[in-house]
């Protein structure tokens, strides 16, 4: 009988991850249904708008950022850019979100040597990925 009991528990907690069964109410994280509005590599950011945005820059390039618009959070909140070069993460910057729509942004020194495939993904403060860009240093 117990078996059965923690096999319902483990099928309802895969079926419905978010909720919680001893309160009875969906958990506060997913109030914050978080989107990515806009999500950019760029050189700079000048009034809280991306500058020299593109997919492909020289590793003398010196730094970059990622800049992200983020809407739907509901209450205060955090997100995370991890930033990868050649599948291995290089940073880890963590933002927060305090509004329902809220421009930011992370910087990356780029090192001469660091040429390759690039990625930030972006994560919710709960670490799910809600979006990602990949770009290029040559």
């Amino acid at each position: 009988m117990k078996r059965i009991a923690i096999l319902i528990t483990i099928i309802s907690l895969c079926l419905f991850p978010g909720y919680s069964f001893c309160e009875g109410t969906v958990k506060d994280a997913a109030a914050n249904q978080l989107d990515v509005e806009a999500l950019t590599i760029c050189r700079d950011v000048v009034n809280r708008t991306p500058v020299g945005s593109g997919s492909v820059y020289t590793a003398s390039v010196g730094k970059l950022y990622c800049f992200s618009k983020v809407v739907g959070a509901q209450t205060d909140t955090k997100i995370i850019h991890n930033w990868f070069m050649n599948g291995k993460l290089k940073a880890s910057v963590t933002l927060p979100v305090k509004s329902a729509s809220w421009r930011t942004w992370s910087v990356k020194e780029i090192k001469p040597t660091d040429a390759g495939d690039w990625m930030v993904e972006i994560l919710n403060e709960t670490g799910e990925p809600i979006e990602s860009i990949l770009f290029f240093i040559k």
